[in-house]
């Protein structure tokens, strides 16, 4: 599907730090060995309901040490001076497994507050998978989720995954297939990801690999024994993705029923599904902040960029409603047909945020019809099986020591999986409170209005040629307003064309713009409405706040009511056309900051 993070400016690169495997301590000399040192920290949660991966033990204990389960059952004994904690009337989990992300920014501390330990990364530049690797291999203290991921997408040339600001390299040929995944290999990826999107199921023409290229991609794939997944968005295209011999389909269709010809293809072909119920709700007009309502536990622990990505919507989602059933439909048929399924977000995207969708998935996945031991196996063991994640999604002796703890009983009711009191990421306790940085604290004294049409060299034209599209913008700035023109055209997941203002001058050099409560912003032009889009918070990267505004109107947007928007930390404001293909111009009549 044409799903996939939206932002106007290419994503920085994570910068992350290198953690030191643990050395082996030396041996005793003499003729008997030295007893082995006690690790400095070891943790015991007794009488504690236990979900080990696979199955439940009741009023169990287990214990972590280096990183690692030490024991795990009935009767363990607990070793001395073990910091001891009350599991009685709870759960314990392992490390929830995200099968389907893009990690940007904040993306992986965000997700580890959630339980949510280990993510699957479905596209992103590979410039520091070095360092991502380093991470996962040690057990030293880490406040983030490992990563996998597969790199760089295998796309046409100007195919779904080229229009969202990122260099791809794209492929054409059968022939070029060797070479392209060989590169993807040296840069560190740990499977392959093939895009089959001709964009007909959300009523666009993209350009798509043919038959060919895909079979010659996942053969290369194969011959050096990594996986193989599809992007595919309908149920022509995900026969197409079986027939090439993929591994897995990475999404779920709804644009038709999963008919026995396709559970026959699936089943015989041995293929996974990661279904993305998550982000789909939010395309089909059900999405994942309504699912939020009510659960405290969850909200107060949202970061900024968590709550600006899960109130945002797709264009056109509530013209897609009808659509939401097909998918439990298709979900459930899967599911019957004994096709593996993997529980998996893909957040960052509208109306979805890292970890905490993770569990709105759960609950779609348990809507479905998957009984809750079903659905706790797709979020642990399930992809780490699949994607071979050594010592993931486990609780038995030897894995990892990454560990949810849970008030209730999920087993009974999924839903129970958000309700987390603790989270050990390598044994550690990681603190579940967003850890943003925060300006200066103490009041911040009223600014005078600021008339933002008047600072004529702070505007620029924007459109979405910047990421591929073929979108047009020209900008031009006169007394009493500035004027905008162009043309939208296909091409690009969501076509925009407009102006933007930067606070400093510099597009993304953020501003603290506290001292205002509100902007007001009156436009006026051939279009009935625009979309103002807020980039705000550490990272420019992060999803924009966006809000479709009625032209011809003037309206007053208190910062205090836009959800996740930082007034601290204001990047860039920009108005843009964003309908249907087609001629369009607008003025800014009036721009103001009260």
């Amino acid at each position: 599907m044409r799903i996939l993070t939206t932002v106007l400016l290419l994503a920085a690169a994570l910068v992350g730090v290198f953690f030191l495997l643990p050395t082996p301590g030396s041996e005793g000399s003499g003729e008997t060995a030295a007893e082995p040192a006690r690790p400095d920290r070891i943790i015991a949660i007794r009488d504690v309901r236990l979900f080990d991966g696979e199955s439940v033990i009741d009023s169990a204990t287990l214990v972590l040490a280096d990183g690692r389960v030490e024991s795990a059952g009935v009767g363990v004994e607990i070793p001395d001076g073990a910091e001891i904690v009350d599991g009685a009337g709870r759960t314990v989990l392992p490390g929830l497994v995200d099968a389907h992300v893009h990690a940007f920014g904040r993306a992986r501390r965000d997700a580890v507050r959630f339980g949510v330990t280990t993510m699957l990364d479905m596209f992103r530049p590979p410039d520091d998978l070095a360092t991502i690797r380093a991470e996962r291999d040690s057990t030293a203290t880490i406040d983030r989720a490992d990563l996998y991921s597969a790199g760089f997408l295998a796309t046409a040339e100007g195919g779904h995954g080229t229009q969202y600001g990122i260099e791809v390299p794209t492929i054409s040929t059968p022939a070029e297939a060797d070479h392209w995944v060989a590169a993807r290999v040296e840069e560190g990826s740990d499977w392959i990801k093939i895009v089959i999107e001709n964009g007909e199921g959300w009523g666009g023409d993209l350009p798509s690999l043919d038959d060919a290229t895909i079979r010659a991609l996942v053969d290369a794939a194969h011959a050096r024994n990594l996986l193989a997944v599809a992007h595919a968005s309908t149920r022509a295209e995900a026969l197409r993705a079986i027939a090439a011999g993929v591994d897995g389909l990475v999404h779920a269709f709804a644009d038709a029923p999963a008919d026995e010809a396709f559970l026959a293809a699936a089943r015989d072909s041995g293929i996974f599904v990661v279904p993305t119920a998550t982000v789909m709700a939010g395309a089909f007009g059900a999405s994942g902040e309504g699912w939020l309502a009510g659960r405290e536990r969850i909200a107060g622990r949202l970061s900024p960029e968590q709550r600006r990505s899960l109130a945002q919507a797709f264009p056109g989602a509530e013209g897609r409603t009808d659509r939401m059933p097909r998918l439990l439909d298709n979900i459930a048929a899967m599911h019957g047909a004994g096709v593996p399924l993997l529980a998996g977000s893909d957040a960052p995207n509208p109306g979805t945020a890292h970890g905490a969708s993770l569990h709105h998935e759960m609950r779609l996945m348990a809507d479905a019809g998957m009984a809750p031991v079903e659905v706790l196996r797709a979020a642990t063991s399930t992809p780490a099986r699949i994607f071979a994640l050594d010592g993931r999604g486990c609780l038995q002796p030897g894995c990892r020591a990454d560990v949810v703890l849970v008030d209730g009983n999920p087993l009974d009711d999924i839903a129970a999986t958000a309700d987390i009191v603790s989270v050990f990421r390598n044994g550690r306790r990681v603190e579940l409170d967003p850890d943003v940085e925060t300006p200066a604290s103490g009041e911040v004294p009223a600014a005078p209005p600021r008339d933002l049409l008047a600072e004529a060299d702070r505007w620029m034209a924007a459109s979405d040629r910047y990421q591929g599209g073929r979108s047009t913008a020209v900008l031009e700035v006169h007394d009493d307003a500035i004027a905008v023109s162009g043309s939208l055209a296909e091409g690009f997941a969501y076509p925009y064309g407009g102006g933007m203002w930067s606070p400093t001058g510099v597009p993304m050099v953020p501003a603290d713009l506290r001292g205002h409560d509100a902007l007001v912003l009156r436009v006026t032009g051939s279009i009935d409405r625009v979309r103002l889009m807020l980039f705000s918070g550490e990272d420019a990267a992060s999803q924009p706040f966006w809000i479709d505004l009625e032209t011809g109107m003037q309206h007053r947007l208190e910062f205090a009511r836009l959800a996740g928007v930082e007034a601290a930390r204001i990047g860039a404001v920009g108005v843009f056309a964003s309908d249907a293909p087609g001629d369009y111009d607008f003025r800014i009549e009036r721009m103001d900051l009260e």
